[in-house]
């Protein structure tokens, strides 16, 4: 029975149910749209830091391409900000440009062998190459050039994306080589080659190991890991006649073992020998400083009058450290190396292995004082873009405070230049049509008469991209400043 208060209520219509459910569903719909839309866009923004840069990797770095209006350190600040000047300048300027991409590891970790000013003096000198181009008729007028800043994050590990955006930007920014590299690694060949499967020149400013040379399109600046140590042993053929070899193992680094069999090579004769077995050390592996330790005895015993360290700038100073240690402490030792690179002024641990009877010499990327100690030997024009006196864009002017003498900055400019010298120097389409294909053309002709004029010498590439008969200076790393200019060593010497 239905009680007096009760009302009896008829049945909602169909369609009334129907809107109801349909209303659900319609504001489910709306969330999981939102949720897929709205849920990325926040992913997204959270990983970009700029344009054509974004987070990456365990260590979330910042990864990617810019014109320099993406800072990837405060460190490259105002050199990022010349270029971006320098960019902003070719565009409004209204003639043919072309870009060039400067490929370096900027977003380093405690992984890295490398040094923020080392990747400040890259993009400084590549820098001072680009606004010396665009600004004077030293090597031509046009195309002007654009400078794009690549970052592969530490030890090149996210070159995959970054090469990738290279690529891309072939036609829609008109890219036609990349330069910069700076390490020898696995990660790097890999990179360098699939610029070459992209048909993209590269030309490496710092860039030893040898087996690079087998990749189609590329190039380098910089001598090889076989000419710093054929260079090496020529220099001191003439005051040593025995020598033991200490090399790193590491497998994924190229450098050390090219090191090693080109000194050994060059040394070695009938009145030069090379006592003992080589002393190996393996850097991907923890306790490098305890092996060199237990080292000491073995090279006393050898009685070597030379040490030829094959491995990294970082394991040196630790070597020579240890060599403080060493129980022949009356016996001199000359250690040489590959190259300097990387040395400043020898921290305290490094200084009491030099002050104890232990002199350290290497070859080295190119060295200011070789300029006035053999002018010969050098292009006066290239050599102005760094110290022509009242020249404002010189890079003595731009960059006051920075040093010259770890050639770093020299090589990244003949780098560029050798790109402007490919395009502007041999005659070719008309510069508003200028392609990589072109920069790949005139590769076959950068030798001999028509070598790029470099600030580090002359450069005439031989077929497989590498600089011929290329004279390095020799350097001699001092106790408390940095290495010293002593020579300049032809390999062939």
């Amino acid at each position: 029975m239905t009680g007096q208060g009760d009302r009896i209520r008829p049945p909602r219509p169909t369609w009334s149910k129907w809107l109801l459910a349909s209303g659900g569903v319609l504001a489910l719909a709306i969330v999981l749209v939102a949720a897929f839309v709205v849920v990325p866009a926040i992913s997204e923004a959270r990983r970009t830091c700029g344009t054509g840069v974004e987070k990456r990797g365990d260590n979330e770095e910042c990864v990617g391409v810019t014109d320099g209006a993406y800072v990837f350190s405060p460190e490259l600040q105002g050199v990022e900000e010349h270029i971006r000047a320098e960019n902003e300048a070719v565009a409004a300027s209204g003639r043919p440009y072309v870009s060039v991409a400067v490929l370096l590891p900027m977003t380093l970790t405690d992984r890295d062998i490398l040094s923020v000013e080392w990747v400040r003096h890259q993009l400084q000198g590549a820098y001072i190459a680009q606004h010396r181009a665009n600004t004077t008729q030293s090597w031509g007028s046009v195309p002007l050039i654009r400078l794009l800043l690549a970052n592969p994050g530490s030890r090149l590990a996210q070159w995959e994306p970054v090469v990738t955006d290279l690529v891309g930007r072939v036609t829609s920014e008109r890219l036609v080589a990349v330069t910069g590299i700076g390490l020898s690694l696995g990660t790097a060949r890999d990179a360098v080659r699939r610029l070459s499967e992209n048909r993209i020149p590269v030309i490496a400013s710092q860039l030893a190991a040898d087996e690079f040379s087998e990749i189609p399109g590329f190039m380098r600046v910089s001598p090889t890991s076989s000419t710093y140590g054929l260079a090496a042993a020529s220099y001191v053929r003439s005051t040593a006649s025995t020598a033991t070899v200490v090399r790193d193992v590491n497998p994924g680094d190229l450098y050390p073992k090219t090191l090693a069999t080109a000194f050994t090579r060059k040394f070695s004769d009938d009145t030069h020998k090379i006592v003992g077995r080589t002393e190996e050390y393996d850097s991907s592996l923890p306790g490098i400083e305890n092996t060199f330790l237990q080292m000491m005895p073995n090279i006393c015993g050898n009685q070597p009058e030379v040490v030829y360290f094959a491995g990294r700038e970082n394991h040196l100073t630790a070597f020579v450290a240890e060599l403080a240690q060493r129980p022949c402490l009356d016996r001199h030792i000359t250690v040489l190396t590959g190259d300097l690179g990387l040395i400043g002024p020898p921290g305290p641990e490094m200084q009491r292995g030099l002050r104890t009877n232990v002199t350290v010499l290497a070859p080295g990327l190119a060295h200011p004082e070789a300029w006035t100690r053999e002018p010969q030997a050098f292009n006066p024009t290239a050599v102005a873009s760094f110290q022509e006196p009242q020249c404002t864009g010189c890079f003595r002017a731009v960059f006051p405070q920075e040093r010259l003498d770890d050639g770093v900055a020299i090589l990244a400019h003949d780098a560029v230049l050798t790109v402007v010298w490919a395009l502007r120097g041999i005659p070719r389409l008309a510069p508003a049509q200028a392609t990589a294909q072109d920069v790949l053309q005139a590769r076959n002709r950068l030798h001999g008469k028509l070598a790029v004029p470099g600030a580090s010498g002359m450069i005439s590439f031989d077929d497989k991209g590498d600089p011929l008969n290329k004279a390095v200076p020799i350097l001699r790393v001092r106790p408390d400043d940095t290495p010293e200019f002593v020579q300049l060593s032809a390999p062939d010497s």
